[in-house]
């Protein structure tokens, strides 16, 4: 299938170069390199100039922002290509990373957009150190992955920014770059997890720039947390009609949702809450009343599902914690690990009821575990 490229661009006269290089190297040849020129008052529209390929079209507009030159690209792209891949023209692809996430596009139908690790570099196109703040950073939030990629999406935005995009074109014309400043990416990502439509490739196959000028550090960290407020309102909205007659959607809103209001970055659930608040507040009781009076078991099947077993399987979870910890902790048992006496600990059982059944099956089985209690060195009501 063809592949296009498309390359907001804004005062990166610096750093385009090295962007358009690491496209023309790729191991998968591309079709087409759209640049759109945001109104960059530097030289980086002459520095796109120097390249002689006639797969480069520029296209320069009156600065409108990072969305406005994405969804100018991406309708230009899409007229010609089924796939399109985001890169800011502050970034580096990996030569392997469009021959991956177009493998995986066309392998996997039901994914519209497919992500990757990413690796941090300087202004000056060096690996930050492992331990650099930064670096440490995207580790510690890729170590954090979830079971389902709207949990960890609750967590923070692991995609980290649109160049980690290899999108279906249809899917970037159906939901357009919406006018944020900071979440842009954010919101689209999400919008593909809520779907089920989100692909990840754990691999680092792409370079994502710090340098003094990313958007990111522009203004104070208070107008991020702001734009994220307005974001998860507009999400809301957005899908109020879809929540209503989806039951996977709901499901999985409500995924992300749960882990979202555990504030892990910049959400601030304290604030969310008094924003819904009001807004029901100036809502006049009949109305309210109506909707409430409208929801029937029919179409939300939850109302009448049987109490949760969250609870069972939290309190199963700490169980088997706490029988982990005695078995880490037994010199007894330790000994007899020692003699080649082992327990299964089973920690990739589906859920924790069936990981604390499957454990205490190993030690009731385990003739050291049994010896250990008779002798008083094992303390468990196994």
């Amino acid at each position: 299938m063809a592949i296009a490229v498309v390359i907001p661009l804004y005062n990166h006269e610096r750093f385009i170069a090295e962007a358009l290089r690491s496209v023309l190297a790729q191991t998968r040849r591309v079709d087409k390199i759209v640049v759109v020129d945001d109104g960059s008052s530097d030289a980086s529209v002459e520095e796109v100039r120097k390249f002689d390929d006639n797969r480069i079209e520029l296209i320069t507009q009156e600065n409108a922002g990072a969305h406005a030159a994405l969804n100018h690209g991406i309708a230009i792209a899409a007229e010609q290509c089924e796939f399109i891949t985001i890169l800011n023209s502050d970034d580096v692809y990996g030569p392997k990373r469009i021959e991956k996430c177009g493998s995986f596009l066309e392998q996997n139908p039901g994914v519209e957009i497919v992500c990757t690790r990413l690796r941090m570099i300087d202004e000056n196109g060096a690996f930050l150190d492992v331990n650099d703040p930064k670096a440490r950073w995207i580790e510690r939030l890729w170590n954090a992955r979830r079971e389902h990629p709207v949990e960890w999406l609750g967590i923070a935005n692991f995609a980290k920014t649109s160049s980690n995009f290899v999108a279906r074109a249809r899917f970037l014309r159906a939901h357009p770059f919406r006018a944020y400043r900071y979440v842009h990416d954010y919101f689209l990502v999400l919008l593909a997890a809520l779907e089920n439509k989100l692909g990840v490739i754990d691999e680092e196959l792409l370079r994502y720039r710090a340098h003094p000028t990313n958007t990111i550090k522009s203004g104070p960290l208070e107008n991020v947390t702001r734009e994220l407020l307005v974001m998860n309102i507009d999400l809301l909205r957005d899908l109020e009609p879809l929540l209503a007659k989806d039951e996977l959607l709901r499901a999985n809103y409500t995924r992300y949702f749960r882990v979202l209001c555990q504030n892990y970055v910049d959400f601030r659930a304290e604030v969310f809450f008094p924003i819904i608040a009001k807004t029901l507040h100036e809502q006049t009781n009949g109305s309210l009343a109506k909707v409430l009076s409208s929801l029937i078991g029919g179409q939300f099947p939850e109302l009448g599902a049987p109490k949760s077993d969250r609870l069972k399987h939290e309190l199963a979870q700490l169980e088997y914690e706490a029988l982990l910890r005695q078995i880490a902790g037994s010199r007894w048992l330790g000994l007899g690990r020692v003699f080649g006496s082992k327990i299964n600990v089973w920690r990739d059982a589906p859920d924790a009821t069936k990981r604390l059944s499957l454990l205490k099956k190993s030690c009731a089985e385990s003739r050291w575990f049994r010896l250990g209690q008779r002798l008083g060195f094992v303390y468990s009501d196994v």
